[in-house]
């Protein structure tokens, strides 16, 4: 069964972890960073992400939830808990090319979201006009 990665921390997220979490390919779906309801619901295929899922099995470090979503931590989650997709929510790791770091550093993995240059369309009207009158 497969390991998803959802970002994002709003009630989108939640629902697509809740969508996902019926599909009977999916065995676990991490939200990062997620939130209480994520991280409450039942069943144990949903979680938050936490930072000893970063570190080594043999490490003391106590738990602690990871609440950011910049691109090196992404792929370093995405490697650590071998997910097999992502999911992302919100735009702004849309814009911030998560899904072309992805695609150089985890090819194998399959990235639900449009590439940096596709979401800036959505994100600037500057981009929009330029693209549109260009």
């Amino acid at each position: 069964m497969d390991t998803v990665v959802l970002l994002g921390n709003g009630g989108r997220e939640h629902a697509l972890a809740v969508a996902l979490s019926k599909s009977p390919l999916v065995g676990k779906i991490i939200c990062l960073p997620g939130n209480g309801g994520t991280q409450s619901e039942g069943g144990g295929k949903i979680c938050n992400a936490t930072n000893d899922m970063l570190l080594d099995s043999g490490s003391t470090t106590t738990s602690a939830p990871l609440t950011t979503m910049d691109n090196a931590t992404v792929i370093q989650l995405v490697q650590a808990v071998q997910a097999n997709m992502v999911v992302v929510g919100p735009e702004q790791p849309l814009v911030d090319g998560v899904v072309d770091e992805l695609a150089k550093h985890c090819p194998n993995v399959k990235v639900f979201g449009p590439t940096m240059a596709g979401a800036q369309l959505e994100a600037s009207k500057v981009s929009d006009i330029n693209f549109i009158f260009t």
